[in-house]
């Protein structure tokens, strides 16, 4: 009898312990999705950034006139992201979006500072980002900072929604 008892605890605490390694991988398997997107979309919009010139921006900037912003073409991933529709994920982390048609992409300007938010994969179960672009004039000087935050799930009620930010500044 004590020999099964102590069987069967040895054998409980090896299934407890297999049990909480296997929930920890996923986490982990979960964050590398997070991560890897946020990296998609900070890339992206640094790439887009360097492309135009200085005379037109794929974002919003405080200089020019709305009109001269990218209004298609801008592709993540073989999908144009400025038709793709607004972030669907916490709308009140993105003000800027708020009664957005769900057409094209966000930009919020005032006359020194504007910022772009667009999403990747905003509307499919796979991994997701949701990219933020703010452009500031300060003393003649633009300053930009791109903010990435990737999720392995777009669903905001997902039992395991794990979310990675970049953040680069330049």
């Amino acid at each position: 009898m004590l020999v099964a008892a102590l069987s069967l605890s040895v054998g409980l605490a090896i299934y407890d312990l297999t049990a909480r390694e296997i929930d920890l991988s996923s986490t982990a398997t979960q964050s590398q999705y997070a991560l890897y997107v946020a990296d998609t979309g900070a890339e992206c919009a640094l790439y887009w950034d360097s492309k135009y010139n200085t005379n037109q921006s794929a974002f919003g900037t405080s200089t020019p006139p709305a009109s001269s912003w990218a209004a298609s073409g801008v592709l993540c991933n073989t999908v144009d992201v400025v038709a793709q529709p607004p972030p669907t994920q916490d709308q009140s982390r993105y003000p800027e979006c708020a009664g957005n048609p769900g057409t094209t992409w966000c930009v919020s300007s005032t006359a020194s500072a504007a910022t772009t938010t667009f999403a990747i994969n905003p509307t499919s179960g796979q991994p997701c980002a949701v990219v933020q672009v703010a452009k500031r004039t300060v003393g003649g000087i633009l300053y930009s900072t791109v903010i990435s935050r990737g999720y392995n799930t777009c669903a905001v009620g997902a039992a395991l929604r794990v979310e990675r930010a970049l953040q680069i500044n330049y």
